[in-house]
């Protein structure tokens, strides 16, 4: 392979990589998957690859890797989101205190839970 189509991989790569920010940012996760599968394709053509590499392939591999920085942050940012927003429902939906009300017999609360389920 020349360098010029190994340049080329590189920008469709790049512009993958820009997709995938956007839909990190957006989360739009079923996207994401089919996302993954497409960069999966590049793996053998940036593995394989045993050309002459210049300035302008060198600051293309740095653009890639500047991106994937970012859309790795981005990854965490959301996990650590939905981390934090699970152990908040969860804390919320253990049972409340009782109360005493003014008739001098307990309360109980209301309890909020996620699903909504007919009794």
């Amino acid at each position: 392979m020349k360098e010029f189509e190994f340049q080329r991989h590189l920008m469709s790569f790049s512009r993958l990589l820009k997709k995938e920010r956007a839909f990190l940012i957006k989360d739009k996760a079923e996207e994401l998957v089919e996302l993954v599968k497409q960069k999966e394709k590049f793996v053998p053509v940036l593995d394989e690859y045993q050309g002459a590499v210049t300035v302008k392939t060198k600051d293309l591999i740095k653009q890639i890797r500047v991106q994937q920085d970012e859309n790795l942050l981005l990854t965490k940012q959301a996990l650590s989101y939905q981390k934090m927003l699970m152990t908040a429902i969860k804390d919320n939906i253990k049972a409340p205190a009782a109360t005493y009300s003014k008739y001098k017999t307990v309360k109980q609360q209301a309890r909020t839970a996620l699903i909504d389920r007919e009794v």
